[in-house]
Protein backbone atom coordinates (compact mmCIF):
# COMPACT_ATOMS: atom_id res chain seq x y z
CA UNK A 1 0.00 0.00 0.00
CA UNK A 2 1.22 3.20 -1.24
CA UNK A 3 2.31 6.07 2.15
CA UNK A 4 -0.85 8.21 0.37
CA UNK A 5 -3.13 5.30 0.53
CA UNK A 6 -1.68 4.29 4.18
CA UNK A 7 -2.86 7.53 5.01
CA UNK A 8 -6.05 7.49 3.94
CA UNK A 9 -6.71 4.26 5.29
CA UNK A 10 -5.71 6.03 8.54
CA UNK A 11 -7.95 8.01 8.94
CA UNK A 12 -11.16 6.21 7.65
CA UNK A 13 -9.82 3.82 10.69
CA UNK A 14 -9.88 7.14 12.93
CA UNK A 15 -12.99 8.20 12.41
CA UNK A 16 -15.12 5.20 12.06
CA UNK A 17 -13.38 4.59 15.44
CA UNK A 18 -14.88 7.97 16.69
CA UNK A 19 -11.21 8.87 17.26
CA UNK A 20 -11.67 11.70 15.08
CA UNK A 21 -14.06 13.95 13.61
CA UNK A 22 -15.03 13.96 9.72
CA UNK A 23 -14.08 17.96 9.84
CA UNK A 24 -10.88 16.87 11.53
CA UNK A 25 -10.03 14.98 8.47
CA UNK A 26 -11.08 17.13 6.08
CA UNK A 27 -9.16 19.50 7.70
CA UNK A 28 -6.12 17.49 7.39
CA UNK A 29 -6.13 15.92 3.82
CA UNK A 30 -6.90 19.92 2.80
CA UNK A 31 -4.11 21.43 4.36
CA UNK A 32 -1.47 19.02 2.72
CA UNK A 33 -3.55 18.81 -0.82
CA UNK A 34 -3.11 23.11 -0.91
CA UNK A 35 0.39 22.76 0.44
CA UNK A 36 1.29 20.02 -2.48
CA UNK A 37 1.94 17.41 -0.32
CA UNK A 38 2.20 13.55 -0.97
CA UNK A 39 4.35 10.55 0.66
CA UNK A 40 6.26 10.70 3.74
CA UNK A 41 6.04 14.58 3.99
CA UNK A 42 2.46 14.66 4.09
CA UNK A 43 1.43 12.24 6.89
CA UNK A 44 2.87 14.16 9.84
CA UNK A 45 1.81 17.71 8.76
CA UNK A 46 -2.02 15.78 8.20
CA UNK A 47 -2.02 14.20 11.43
CA UNK A 48 -0.81 17.18 13.52
CA UNK A 49 -3.66 19.60 11.42
CA UNK A 50 -6.01 16.67 12.48
CA UNK A 51 -4.96 16.75 16.08
CA UNK A 52 -4.98 20.37 16.34
CA UNK A 53 -8.35 20.51 15.19
CA UNK A 54 -9.43 18.46 17.82
CA UNK A 55 -7.63 19.60 20.40
CA UNK A 56 -9.68 23.29 19.25
CA UNK A 57 -12.69 21.92 19.49
CA UNK A 58 -11.69 20.33 22.90
CA UNK A 59 -11.46 23.73 23.53
CA UNK A 60 -7.68 24.38 23.29
CA UNK A 61 -6.72 27.31 22.01
CA UNK A 62 -3.05 25.87 21.21
CA UNK A 63 -1.44 22.51 21.42
CA UNK A 64 2.14 21.89 22.74
CA UNK A 65 4.92 19.60 20.92
CA UNK A 66 4.87 17.10 23.85
CA UNK A 67 1.14 16.96 23.72
CA UNK A 68 1.25 16.13 19.65
CA UNK A 69 3.55 14.01 19.99
CA UNK A 70 1.82 12.08 22.64
CA UNK A 71 -1.56 12.21 21.71
CA UNK A 72 -0.53 10.75 18.25
CA UNK A 73 1.53 8.16 19.50
CA UNK A 74 -1.49 7.15 21.32
CA UNK A 75 -4.25 7.66 18.56
CA UNK A 76 -1.85 5.36 16.37
CA UNK A 77 -1.78 2.76 19.45
CA UNK A 78 -5.64 2.74 19.69
CA UNK A 79 -6.66 2.36 16.08
CA UNK A 80 -3.18 -0.31 15.71
CA UNK A 81 -5.78 -2.10 18.58
CA UNK A 82 -8.73 -1.41 17.24
CA UNK A 83 -7.88 -2.55 13.61
CA UNK A 84 -5.22 -4.85 13.71
CA UNK A 85 -2.65 -2.39 12.08
CA UNK A 86 -0.65 0.62 12.47
CA UNK A 87 -1.94 2.74 9.23
CA UNK A 88 -0.02 5.55 10.45
CA UNK A 89 3.19 3.78 9.99
CA UNK A 90 6.56 5.36 12.08
CA UNK A 91 3.85 7.57 14.08
CA UNK A 92 3.14 5.28 16.67
CA UNK A 93 6.72 4.98 17.74
CA UNK A 94 7.37 9.30 17.16
CA UNK A 95 7.21 10.34 21.19
CA UNK A 96 9.84 12.81 20.83
CA UNK A 97 8.63 16.43 20.66
CA UNK A 98 11.58 17.56 18.47
CA UNK A 99 11.23 14.91 15.75
CA UNK A 100 7.50 16.67 15.30
CA UNK A 101 9.00 20.47 15.49
CA UNK A 102 11.38 18.89 12.62
CA UNK A 103 8.38 17.66 10.22
CA UNK A 104 6.58 20.68 10.81
CA UNK A 105 9.37 23.30 9.95
CA UNK A 106 10.24 21.39 6.90
CA UNK A 107 7.05 22.70 5.37
CA UNK A 108 6.89 26.71 5.36
CA UNK A 109 3.87 26.78 3.45
CA UNK A 110 2.14 25.60 6.31
CA UNK A 111 3.98 26.10 9.62
CA UNK A 112 6.24 29.84 9.93
CA UNK A 113 7.24 31.05 13.34
CA UNK A 114 5.92 33.56 15.71
CA UNK A 115 7.69 36.37 13.78
CA UNK A 116 7.81 35.53 10.47
CA UNK A 117 6.25 38.16 7.86
CA UNK A 118 5.20 34.86 5.62
CA UNK A 119 1.71 33.62 5.86
CA UNK A 120 0.56 30.02 6.68
CA UNK A 121 -2.07 28.28 8.18
CA UNK A 122 -0.47 27.10 11.52
CA UNK A 123 2.07 29.23 13.76
CA UNK A 124 4.70 27.63 15.84
CA UNK A 125 6.47 29.23 18.67
CA UNK A 126 8.00 28.06 21.32
CA UNK A 127 7.21 25.14 22.41
CA UNK A 128 3.55 25.40 21.30
CA UNK A 129 1.65 25.25 17.67
CA UNK A 130 -1.33 26.87 16.88
CA UNK A 131 -4.05 27.55 13.61
CA UNK A 132 -3.07 31.67 12.83
CA UNK A 133 -6.32 33.04 13.59
CA UNK A 134 -5.88 32.38 16.88
CA UNK A 135 -2.46 32.97 17.04
CA UNK A 136 -3.25 36.40 16.26
CA UNK A 137 -6.09 36.74 18.31
CA UNK A 138 -4.11 35.77 21.58
CA UNK A 139 -0.99 38.29 20.53
CA UNK A 140 -3.84 41.33 20.29
CA UNK A 141 -5.08 40.80 23.37
CA UNK A 142 -1.68 40.16 25.08
CA UNK A 143 -0.78 43.44 23.82
CA UNK A 144 -3.48 45.44 25.02
CA UNK A 145 -3.12 43.81 28.58
CA UNK A 146 0.21 45.14 28.13
CA UNK A 147 -0.68 48.73 26.96
CA UNK A 148 -3.91 48.93 29.42
CA UNK A 149 -0.73 47.70 32.51
CA UNK A 150 1.17 50.19 31.41
CA UNK A 151 -1.09 53.47 31.05
CA UNK A 152 -4.28 52.59 33.00
CA UNK A 153 -5.40 53.55 36.41
CA UNK A 154 -4.86 52.11 39.21
CA UNK A 155 -8.52 50.07 39.78
CA UNK A 156 -9.53 46.30 39.68
CA UNK A 157 -8.91 45.10 36.77
CA UNK A 158 -10.18 41.40 37.05
CA UNK A 159 -12.56 40.20 40.27
CA UNK A 160 -12.42 36.27 41.05
CA UNK A 161 -14.29 34.18 42.68
CA UNK A 162 -16.72 31.40 43.55
CA UNK A 163 -20.00 31.20 43.74
CA UNK A 164 -21.10 33.59 46.45
CA UNK A 165 -18.05 35.48 47.19
CA UNK A 166 -19.64 39.02 46.70
CA UNK A 167 -18.51 39.91 43.02
CA UNK A 168 -21.75 41.42 42.02
CA UNK A 169 -21.30 43.33 45.21
CA UNK A 170 -18.19 44.54 44.19
CA UNK A 171 -19.41 45.44 41.05
CA UNK A 172 -22.27 47.30 42.43
CA UNK A 173 -19.84 49.10 44.64
CA UNK A 174 -17.80 49.98 41.82
CA UNK A 175 -20.06 51.44 39.65
CA UNK A 176 -21.52 53.26 42.18
CA UNK A 177 -18.26 54.72 43.29
CA UNK A 178 -17.16 55.42 39.48
CA UNK A 179 -20.42 57.29 38.57
CA UNK A 180 -19.98 59.21 41.69
CA UNK A 181 -16.80 60.67 41.08
CA UNK A 182 -17.48 61.02 37.48
CA UNK A 183 -20.94 61.44 36.15
CA UNK A 184 -19.96 62.02 32.62
CA UNK A 185 -18.88 58.79 32.41
CA UNK A 186 -20.27 55.85 30.19
CA UNK A 187 -20.71 52.10 31.38
CA UNK A 188 -21.61 49.25 30.05
CA UNK A 189 -22.50 46.07 31.24
CA UNK A 190 -21.97 42.75 29.49
CA UNK A 191 -22.13 39.10 29.97
CA UNK A 192 -21.67 36.23 27.67
CA UNK A 193 -25.07 34.94 27.51
CA UNK A 194 -28.67 36.56 27.63
CA UNK A 195 -29.13 34.45 31.05
CA UNK A 196 -26.52 35.69 32.77
CA UNK A 197 -27.03 38.95 31.44
CA UNK A 198 -30.26 38.82 32.86
CA UNK A 199 -29.00 37.88 35.64
CA UNK A 200 -26.31 40.33 36.14
CA UNK A 201 -29.07 43.03 35.52
CA UNK A 202 -30.80 41.75 38.56
CA UNK A 203 -28.17 41.75 40.27
CA UNK A 204 -27.06 44.90 40.04
CA UNK A 205 -30.43 46.56 40.82
CA UNK A 206 -30.48 44.30 44.43
CA UNK A 207 -27.22 45.16 45.24
CA UNK A 208 -27.73 48.78 44.76
CA UNK A 209 -30.40 48.59 47.28
CA UNK A 210 -28.38 48.21 50.00
CA UNK A 211 -25.49 50.69 49.21
CA UNK A 212 -27.28 54.06 49.80
CA UNK A 213 -26.56 55.20 45.89
CA UNK A 214 -27.70 58.32 45.15
CA UNK A 215 -30.82 58.44 43.25
CA UNK A 216 -28.90 60.62 40.43
CA UNK A 217 -26.59 57.77 40.63
CA UNK A 218 -28.54 54.72 40.34
CA UNK A 219 -30.34 56.85 37.03
CA UNK A 220 -26.61 56.73 35.63
CA UNK A 221 -26.01 53.18 36.25
CA UNK A 222 -26.97 51.22 32.66
CA UNK A 223 -30.51 49.29 33.25
CA UNK A 224 -29.70 46.15 32.10
CA UNK A 225 -26.45 44.51 30.68
CA UNK A 226 -26.07 43.00 27.48
CA UNK A 227 -24.26 39.98 25.81
CA UNK A 228 -21.27 40.65 24.14
CA UNK A 229 -22.21 40.14 20.75
CA UNK A 230 -24.85 42.36 21.07
CA UNK A 231 -22.75 45.00 22.81
CA UNK A 232 -20.48 44.43 19.71
CA UNK A 233 -23.40 44.64 17.48
CA UNK A 234 -22.92 41.12 15.82
CA UNK A 235 -24.47 41.07 12.15
CA UNK A 236 -24.87 37.48 11.52
CA UNK A 237 -25.91 37.87 7.90
CA UNK A 238 -21.93 39.38 7.43
CA UNK A 239 -20.60 37.16 10.39
CA UNK A 240 -18.79 40.14 11.54
CA UNK A 241 -19.32 42.84 14.77
CA UNK A 242 -20.37 46.29 13.97
CA UNK A 243 -17.96 47.87 16.62
CA UNK A 244 -14.20 46.92 15.87
CA UNK A 245 -11.30 48.51 15.74
CA UNK A 246 -11.97 51.89 13.50
CA UNK A 247 -15.76 52.16 14.91
CA UNK A 248 -15.18 51.50 18.76
CA UNK A 249 -17.53 51.25 21.58
CA UNK A 250 -18.91 54.45 22.94
CA UNK A 251 -18.02 53.68 26.80
CA UNK A 252 -15.25 54.42 28.87
CA UNK A 253 -15.79 51.77 31.06
CA UNK A 254 -17.00 47.97 29.98
CA UNK A 255 -17.49 45.14 32.81
CA UNK A 256 -17.36 41.49 31.91
CA UNK A 257 -19.32 39.50 34.47
CA UNK A 258 -19.38 35.37 33.88
CA UNK A 259 -16.13 36.51 31.95
CA UNK A 260 -14.88 32.77 31.89
CA UNK A 261 -17.27 31.89 29.41
CA UNK A 262 -15.60 34.36 26.80
CA UNK A 263 -13.97 32.72 24.00
CA UNK A 264 -10.60 33.78 22.67
CA UNK A 265 -12.32 34.78 18.97
CA UNK A 266 -14.56 36.55 20.68
CA UNK A 267 -12.24 38.29 23.69
CA UNK A 268 -10.23 39.44 20.76
CA UNK A 269 -13.54 41.22 19.45
CA UNK A 270 -14.37 42.53 22.49
CA UNK A 271 -10.97 44.17 23.05
CA UNK A 272 -10.52 45.27 19.52
CA UNK A 273 -13.72 47.49 20.01
CA UNK A 274 -12.75 49.40 23.54
CA UNK A 275 -11.84 53.11 22.89
CA UNK A 276 -7.80 53.21 23.64
CA UNK A 277 -8.83 55.11 26.80
CA UNK A 278 -11.55 52.85 28.18
CA UNK A 279 -11.28 50.68 30.98
CA UNK A 280 -12.14 46.39 30.89
CA UNK A 281 -12.85 45.01 34.12
CA UNK A 282 -13.16 41.25 33.80
CA UNK A 283 -15.18 39.00 36.07
CA UNK A 284 -15.94 35.41 36.67
CA UNK A 285 -14.47 32.52 38.66
CA UNK A 286 -11.14 31.32 37.10
CA UNK A 287 -11.53 27.38 38.79
CA UNK A 288 -15.33 26.89 36.65
CA UNK A 289 -14.85 25.57 33.04
CA UNK A 290 -13.72 27.65 30.90
CA UNK A 291 -15.52 28.85 27.43
CA UNK A 292 -17.34 26.08 25.41
CA UNK A 293 -15.35 27.71 22.01
CA UNK A 294 -11.35 27.66 21.98
CA UNK A 295 -9.28 29.37 24.55
CA UNK A 296 -8.94 29.99 27.78
CA UNK A 297 -8.35 33.87 28.07
CA UNK A 298 -9.80 34.60 31.67
CA UNK A 299 -8.01 31.51 33.10
CA UNK A 300 -4.83 32.55 31.76
CA UNK A 301 -5.08 35.91 32.93
CA UNK A 302 -5.30 34.37 36.10
CA UNK A 303 -2.94 32.53 36.45
CA UNK A 304 -0.50 34.48 35.37
CA UNK A 305 -1.23 37.22 37.97
CA UNK A 306 -0.64 34.68 40.75
CA UNK A 307 3.40 35.03 39.17
CA UNK A 308 5.10 37.26 42.08
CA UNK A 309 6.44 40.29 40.06
CA UNK A 310 4.07 40.05 37.37
CA UNK A 311 2.27 43.28 36.24
CA UNK A 312 -0.81 41.70 36.51
CA UNK A 313 -0.22 40.25 40.19
CA UNK A 314 -1.81 43.80 42.21
CA UNK A 315 -4.36 43.87 39.39
CA UNK A 316 -6.47 40.79 40.54
CA UNK A 317 -8.81 40.70 43.31
CA UNK A 318 -9.39 36.96 44.41
CA UNK A 319 -12.32 36.68 46.70
CA UNK A 320 -12.83 33.58 48.57
CA UNK A 321 -15.14 33.29 51.05
CA UNK A 322 -18.30 32.12 49.82
CA UNK A 323 -21.25 33.02 51.55
CA UNK A 324 -24.13 31.14 49.62
CA UNK A 325 -23.09 27.68 50.89
CA UNK A 326 -23.49 28.80 54.72
CA UNK A 327 -26.93 27.09 54.48
CA UNK A 328 -25.73 23.99 53.18
CA UNK A 329 -21.94 24.35 54.20
CA UNK A 330 -21.64 20.40 52.57
CA UNK A 331 -21.64 22.03 49.12
CA UNK A 332 -18.68 24.17 49.59
CA UNK A 333 -16.69 21.51 51.47
CA UNK A 334 -17.22 19.79 48.54
CA UNK A 335 -16.21 22.27 46.25
CA UNK A 336 -13.02 23.10 48.09
CA UNK A 337 -12.32 19.76 48.26
CA UNK A 338 -12.73 19.08 44.15
CA UNK A 339 -10.09 22.03 44.09
CA UNK A 340 -7.86 20.61 45.63
CA UNK A 341 -7.81 17.61 44.39
CA UNK A 342 -8.99 15.44 47.41
CA UNK A 343 -10.36 12.53 45.99
CA UNK A 344 -10.20 10.71 49.31
CA UNK A 345 -12.01 14.19 50.95
CA UNK A 346 -14.46 13.97 48.58
CA UNK A 347 -15.60 10.63 48.74
CA UNK A 348 -15.66 10.98 52.76
CA UNK A 349 -18.24 13.64 52.62
CA UNK A 350 -20.12 12.28 50.22
CA UNK A 351 -20.84 8.61 52.43
CA UNK A 352 -21.64 10.55 55.47
CA UNK A 353 -25.05 9.89 56.48
CA UNK A 354 -25.19 13.02 58.12
CA UNK A 355 -24.34 15.13 55.40
CA UNK A 356 -27.32 15.08 53.15
CA UNK A 357 -26.38 18.64 51.12
CA UNK A 358 -24.53 16.70 49.17
CA UNK A 359 -25.16 12.65 48.25
CA UNK A 360 -23.47 10.01 45.32
CA UNK A 361 -24.93 6.82 44.43
CA UNK A 362 -24.06 4.33 42.15
CA UNK A 363 -24.79 4.00 38.57
CA UNK A 364 -28.58 2.55 37.58
CA UNK A 365 -28.55 -0.21 37.28
CA UNK A 366 -31.65 0.12 34.59
CA UNK A 367 -34.22 2.32 33.76
CA UNK A 368 -36.66 1.79 37.21
CA UNK A 369 -33.23 2.64 39.45
CA UNK A 370 -32.55 5.79 37.05
CA UNK A 371 -36.34 6.72 37.34
CA UNK A 372 -36.29 6.62 40.76
CA UNK A 373 -33.61 9.36 41.46
CA UNK A 374 -35.90 11.38 38.41
CA UNK A 375 -39.44 10.78 39.51
CA UNK A 376 -39.65 13.11 41.98
CA UNK A 377 -38.85 15.91 40.67
CA UNK A 378 -40.02 15.64 37.97
CA UNK A 379 -43.80 14.74 39.61
CA UNK A 380 -43.29 18.97 40.62
CA UNK A 381 -43.01 20.02 37.39
CA UNK A 382 -45.65 18.14 36.11
CA UNK A 383 -47.87 19.22 39.07
CA UNK A 384 -47.80 22.79 38.35
CA UNK A 385 -50.80 24.47 37.12
CA UNK A 386 -49.67 27.70 35.18
CA UNK A 387 -46.48 28.08 32.79
CA UNK A 388 -44.98 30.65 35.48
CA UNK A 389 -45.55 27.58 38.53
CA UNK A 390 -43.62 24.88 35.66
CA UNK A 391 -40.61 28.01 35.62
CA UNK A 392 -40.44 28.11 39.13
CA UNK A 393 -40.37 24.32 39.34
CA UNK A 394 -37.78 23.59 36.28
CA UNK A 395 -35.27 26.13 38.32
CA UNK A 396 -35.87 23.75 41.50
CA UNK A 397 -33.85 21.05 40.05
CA UNK A 398 -32.27 20.07 37.15
CA UNK A 399 -30.03 17.47 35.62
CA UNK A 400 -26.19 17.80 34.52
CA UNK A 401 -24.72 15.38 32.64
CA UNK A 402 -20.36 15.75 31.40
CA UNK A 403 -21.33 14.50 27.78
CA UNK A 404 -23.95 15.30 25.30
CA UNK A 405 -24.29 12.06 23.96
CA UNK A 406 -24.71 8.32 25.72
CA UNK A 407 -26.59 6.81 28.35
CA UNK A 408 -25.68 9.32 30.68
CA UNK A 409 -25.61 12.00 28.60
CA UNK A 410 -27.90 14.93 27.65
CA UNK A 411 -30.02 12.77 24.77
CA UNK A 412 -30.19 9.39 27.16
CA UNK A 413 -31.57 11.04 30.24
CA UNK A 414 -33.89 13.37 28.10
CA UNK A 415 -35.02 10.54 25.72
CA UNK A 416 -36.15 8.29 29.01
CA UNK A 417 -37.67 11.31 30.79
CA UNK A 418 -39.86 11.60 27.47
CA UNK A 419 -40.33 8.05 27.50
CA UNK A 420 -41.38 7.95 31.17
CA UNK A 421 -43.86 11.05 30.48
CA UNK A 422 -46.02 9.15 27.58
CA UNK A 423 -46.13 6.08 30.49
CA UNK A 424 -47.91 9.36 32.64
CA UNK A 425 -50.38 10.42 30.08
CA UNK A 426 -48.19 13.11 28.51
CA UNK A 427 -48.57 12.60 24.38
CA UNK A 428 -45.89 13.34 22.67
CA UNK A 429 -46.08 12.38 18.83
CA UNK A 430 -43.91 15.31 17.71
CA UNK A 431 -41.33 17.57 18.96
CA UNK A 432 -43.75 20.33 20.72
CA UNK A 433 -45.34 18.78 23.78
CA UNK A 434 -47.06 20.15 26.93
CA UNK A 435 -44.50 21.23 29.60
CA UNK A 436 -41.75 20.36 27.81
CA UNK A 437 -38.64 22.43 28.97
CA UNK A 438 -36.64 23.94 26.21
CA UNK A 439 -33.04 25.70 26.31
CA UNK A 440 -32.46 28.56 23.56
CA UNK A 441 -29.04 28.13 22.21
CA UNK A 442 -28.66 30.75 19.69
CA UNK A 443 -29.34 34.41 20.18
CA UNK A 444 -32.73 36.04 18.53
CA UNK A 445 -32.66 39.95 18.95
CA UNK A 446 -35.94 39.72 16.97
CA UNK A 447 -37.55 37.74 19.84
CA UNK A 448 -35.07 39.09 22.58
CA UNK A 449 -34.08 35.41 23.60
CA UNK A 450 -30.63 34.39 23.73
CA UNK A 451 -28.31 31.16 24.36
CA UNK A 452 -29.07 29.87 27.58
CA UNK A 453 -32.65 31.10 28.12
CA UNK A 454 -34.56 28.48 29.55
CA UNK A 455 -38.91 28.39 28.80
CA UNK A 456 -41.57 25.67 28.87
CA UNK A 457 -43.46 24.72 26.51
CA UNK A 458 -47.49 25.17 27.43
CA UNK A 459 -50.95 24.27 26.05
CA UNK A 460 -54.31 25.53 26.33
CA UNK A 461 -57.49 26.78 24.54
CA UNK A 462 -55.92 25.00 21.80
CA UNK A 463 -53.02 26.94 21.12
CA UNK A 464 -49.02 25.71 22.60
CA UNK A 465 -47.17 28.55 23.15
CA UNK A 466 -43.50 28.51 24.62
CA UNK A 467 -43.45 30.91 28.53
CA UNK A 468 -40.17 32.45 29.03
CA UNK A 469 -39.31 34.22 32.30
CA UNK A 470 -40.72 38.10 31.91
CA UNK A 471 -40.81 41.13 34.10
CA UNK A 472 -41.86 40.94 37.99
CA UNK A 473 -42.76 36.87 37.62
CA UNK A 474 -44.88 37.34 34.72
CA UNK A 475 -44.22 34.95 31.84
CA UNK A 476 -43.80 36.07 28.11
CA UNK A 477 -45.27 33.63 25.36
CA UNK A 478 -43.69 32.59 22.01
CA UNK A 479 -45.07 31.00 19.40
CA UNK A 480 -42.72 27.95 17.98
CA UNK A 481 -42.36 28.84 14.90
CA UNK A 482 -40.83 32.05 16.09
CA UNK A 483 -38.12 30.55 18.27
CA UNK A 484 -34.09 30.83 17.57
CA UNK A 485 -33.14 26.90 17.63
CA UNK A 486 -34.01 25.16 21.00
CA UNK A 487 -32.93 22.31 22.52
CA UNK A 488 -35.29 19.72 25.60
CA UNK A 489 -33.79 20.85 28.91
CA UNK A 490 -34.74 17.82 31.43
CA UNK A 491 -31.17 17.62 31.02
CA UNK A 492 -28.53 19.96 29.89
CA UNK A 493 -24.41 19.61 29.62
CA UNK A 494 -22.54 21.22 32.52
CA UNK A 495 -21.43 23.61 29.96
CA UNK A 496 -24.49 25.12 29.56
CA UNK A 497 -25.75 24.90 32.57
CA UNK A 498 -22.21 27.79 33.36
CA UNK A 499 -23.74 30.81 35.19
CA UNK A 500 -27.00 29.00 36.15
CA UNK A 501 -28.35 28.31 39.70
CA UNK A 502 -30.79 25.28 40.51
CA UNK A 503 -31.86 24.26 44.05
CA UNK A 504 -31.18 20.34 43.78
CA UNK A 505 -28.42 19.25 40.96
CA UNK A 506 -28.41 15.54 39.38
CA UNK A 507 -24.68 15.27 38.19
CA UNK A 508 -24.74 12.48 35.54
CA UNK A 509 -21.27 11.08 35.35
CA UNK A 510 -20.25 9.13 31.58
CA UNK A 511 -19.42 5.37 32.23
CA UNK A 512 -16.19 6.05 31.99
CA UNK A 513 -13.92 8.72 32.51
CA UNK A 514 -13.67 11.19 29.28
CA UNK A 515 -11.24 13.94 27.99
CA UNK A 516 -13.55 16.07 28.88
CA UNK A 517 -13.81 14.81 32.55
CA UNK A 518 -11.73 16.87 35.15
CA UNK A 519 -11.99 18.44 38.41
CA UNK A 520 -13.33 21.72 36.25
CA UNK A 521 -16.28 20.11 35.43
CA UNK A 522 -17.19 18.27 38.36
CA UNK A 523 -16.40 21.36 40.80
CA UNK A 524 -19.13 23.84 37.73
CA UNK A 525 -21.26 21.03 38.20
CA UNK A 526 -21.36 20.95 42.24
CA UNK A 527 -21.60 24.31 42.44
CA UNK A 528 -24.58 24.97 40.61
CA UNK A 529 -26.77 24.23 43.08
CA UNK A 530 -28.31 25.90 46.21
CA UNK A 531 -29.29 23.14 48.34
CA UNK A 532 -28.99 20.00 47.63
CA UNK A 533 -26.45 17.86 45.18
CA UNK A 534 -26.47 14.42 44.21
CA UNK A 535 -23.52 12.77 42.23
CA UNK A 536 -24.94 9.80 39.98
CA UNK A 537 -22.06 7.91 38.65
CA UNK A 538 -18.98 4.98 39.30
CA UNK A 539 -16.66 6.45 41.92
CA UNK A 540 -13.48 5.57 40.34
CA UNK A 541 -15.06 8.12 37.36
CA UNK A 542 -15.58 10.82 39.97
CA UNK A 543 -12.06 10.19 42.17
CA UNK A 544 -10.22 10.41 39.04
CA UNK A 545 -12.29 13.49 37.74
CA UNK A 546 -11.51 14.54 41.49
CA UNK A 547 -7.45 13.66 40.50
CA UNK A 548 -7.45 15.14 37.01
CA UNK A 549 -7.40 18.47 35.94
CA UNK A 550 -8.05 19.33 32.08
CA UNK A 551 -6.03 22.55 31.76
CA UNK A 552 -6.80 24.24 28.72
CA UNK A 553 -3.84 24.73 26.06
CA UNK A 554 -3.04 28.60 25.85
CA UNK A 555 -1.04 30.51 23.91
CA UNK A 556 -2.43 33.69 25.43
CA UNK A 557 -0.70 32.37 29.08
CA UNK A 558 2.82 31.80 27.19
CA UNK A 559 2.60 34.97 25.24
CA UNK A 560 2.26 36.63 29.09
CA UNK A 561 4.90 35.31 30.73
CA UNK A 562 7.25 35.50 28.02
CA UNK A 563 6.45 39.10 28.06
CA UNK A 564 7.35 39.40 31.54
CA UNK A 565 10.50 37.66 30.98
CA UNK A 566 11.37 39.96 28.13
CA UNK A 567 10.62 43.18 30.34
CA UNK A 568 12.67 42.13 33.29
CA UNK A 569 15.42 41.18 31.13
CA UNK A 570 15.27 45.14 29.79
CA UNK A 571 14.26 46.39 33.32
Amino acid sequence: MSVDHRLTAFFDAAVEQYLLSTSDRVLGELTVRRAGLSGETAVPIAVAVALLARARDDGHSALSLSDLAAEATELARELAAAVGADASGALMHERDPAWWRARLISVPSVVQGANSPLASPLVLHGSLVQFRRYFDAEQRIAARLRVSLAHGEPTFRVITGGPGTGKTTRIAEMLVDTLARDPARRVALAAPTGKAAARLSESVRLRLDGLNASPEVRARVPQSAHTVHRLLGYQPDRDRFWSRAGTPLPYDLVILDEASMVDVLLMDALVAALPSHATLLLVGDQDQLASVEAGDVFGAICRVAHDIGHALHDRVLRLTRSYRFEAHPAIGEAAAAILAGDAAALSALVHDPARTDVRWVPAPHDRAELLALLVPHLERCLSAESPAAALTALDGFRVLCAEREGTWGVAGINAEVERWLRSQGTVITERWYHRRPVMVIANDYGTQLFNGDVGVAWEANGELLVHFPGPEGATRAIQPARLPETQTAWAMTVHKAQGSEFTDVIVMLPAKGSRVLGRELLYTAVTRARSHVLIVGDETVMRSAVSRTVRRGSGLEAIMRAGMAREAAHG
